[in-house]
């Protein structure tokens, strides 16, 4: 934290230098030294904190909290639509980063669309805080729809912040950057959930407003851009176009798209831990469950977070480990923690079967950790066009959306087909589980083997 904060200042003094008029450093190849670009990285890049910890701990703690509260009825299915509402805002993407490619104005081309998001964002959560307290279920769930879309709409314009700004040879430096802050930015959410659980929940919405003021600050003054070319705007022809990839020109980018939905459709079976925690792990109290499940977060975590950037970093020495290997070896760990799964209770039993879990949640960890790590940077590697680079990414985003939102209904299916408990009809049996971890590991599979396809990328 101390020398990520070092670094922050050190670029914002360097932003402040150069708009005085005393210093110009060129981002293409100029002077820039490691630590001055890596400065410039965390700092255009620091929204993925911000995301990473309003998405997890949204997901995983307030929804859930808000269904029960404003849909007591049926909040099983009300938490559904919640989800799906956020996997239908990420479909905004590539169109924002059409219109971010092509937009002229004088701020530059990404840092309109984040400040505008952002504002949109800060508006849409303080109406989510107020039909919380009010108890006003449709109020809140039009506001979390229009603040998923403004997040998306932020996220999609600083994507394109690291091709315009970044060298390619500290692209994998920028990768592993980000992965670390949506790691941190996770562990930073899931430890604020665990000192306040005994709050209201309501307490998270100001947080959020907090860390989008702040950090999208922080975005927009460093983020030195200059104008773009003046471009027509898209017809209906060419927005319907963004949505897809020309395998004719960009099989390299398909491979890349496909092979990121399977990994996110893997790591989909972790939705179902805190069954998991209930039927093999044997915690009947939710309080406890709960924070076993945000015990095992935090481990895994803290644990990618420890290795995402020198993995990142690493790859951009041509003499290191390439981007794609680094994919195959999650993949293969992924697998072995999901065999572990269903593996070790069969042959220690589910007494003290917790410190497996938490031992198995590091191991997590690694193999997250190391696809994250270059995630972004194999992306980067085969955009089809530079120009375009706003636009692919918000394609390659909408990836990961199609893996979290298939794979659950996938894994949900299994379950409930293999698993269901003939002693208990509301829980499922170990075989049920070892089942669908298999298929989750057999998409792990998949993933590396589509990336074996890649050939623009080392």
């Amino acid at each position: 934290s101390y020398s990520f904060c070092t670094l922050l200042a050190a670029n914002i003094m360097m932003t402040a230098k150069r708009r005085s008029g005393s210093e110009y450093i060129d981002v293409e190849g100029g002077p820039d030294s490691p630590d001055e670009t890596l400065s410039k990285i965390l700092a255009i890049t620091l929204f993925n904190f911000a995301y990473g910890c309003i998405c997890t701990t949204m997901g995983m703690f307030i929804l859930p909290e808000e269904a029960l509260r404003l849909f007591p009825d049926g909040e099983s299915v009300a938490l559904g639509c919640f989800l799906l509402s956020i996997g239908l805002s990420q479909l905004v993407c590539p169109y924002v980063g059409l219109i971010s490619d092509r937009c002229s104005l004088s701020w530059g081309k990404r840092r309109p669309f984040i400040a505008g998001g952002a504002l949109a964002a800060f508006v849409s959560v303080a109406s989510m805080q107020h039909a919380s307290v009010e108890r006003n279920r449709w109020q809140y769930s039009v506001s979390l729809f229009v603040a998923m879309i403004s997040l998306n709409t932020i996220y999609s314009a600083q994507c394109g912040l690291v091709p315009d700004l970044i060298p390619e040879s500290r692209q994998g430096a920028a990768s592993g950057v980000v992965a670390v802050l949506q790691l941190l930015g996770s562990f930073f959410g899931f430890s604020c959930i665990m000192i306040y659980r005994t709050h209201d929940i309501t307490y998270a919405y100001p947080l959020y407003q907090l860390l989008l003021v702040v950090i999208v600050t922080i975005v927009c003054y460093s983020a030195n851009e200059i104008p773009g070319d003046v471009r027509p705007h898209p017809n209906l022809r060419e927005v319907l176009k963004s949505y897809t990839i020309d395998t004719s020109k960009d099989m390299d980018f398909f491979w890349v798209f496909v092979s990121r939905g399977f990994f996110y459709a893997a790591v989909s079976c972790q939705a179902f831990m805190l069954y998991y925690i209930r039927d093999i792990v044997g915690t009947k109290q939710d309080a406890l469950a709960r924070e076993q499940v945000a015990t095992i977060a935090l481990i895994g975590q803290f644990t990618a977070a420890s290795i995402a950037f020198p993995i990142g970093r690493m790859t951009d020495n041509p003499g290191g480990w390439s981007r794609k290997s680094m994919i195959y070896i999650s993949c293969v760990i992924m697998s072995i923690v999901y065999t572990m799964f269903f593996v070790v209770p069969a042959i220690v039993g589910t007494e003290s079967i917790i410190g497996f879990v938490y031992g198995i949640a590091a191991i997590y960890g690694i193999g997250n950790g190391a696809y994250l790590a270059v995630d972004y940077a194999l992306a980067l590697d085969v955009l089809p066009s530079k120009s375009t680079s706003c636009q692919d990414l918000g394609v390659w985003g909408i990836a990961a959306f199609i893996g979290s939102s298939v794979g659950p209904m996938l894994w949900g299916s299994i379950l409930n087909l293999v698993g269901r408990s003939e002693n208990d009809p509301n829980s499922y049996s170990l075989k049920g589980y070892a089942c669908m971890l298999s298929f989750g590991c057999l998409s792990c599979v998949l993933s590396g083997l589509c990336i074996r396809f890649v050939k623009g990328s080392r």
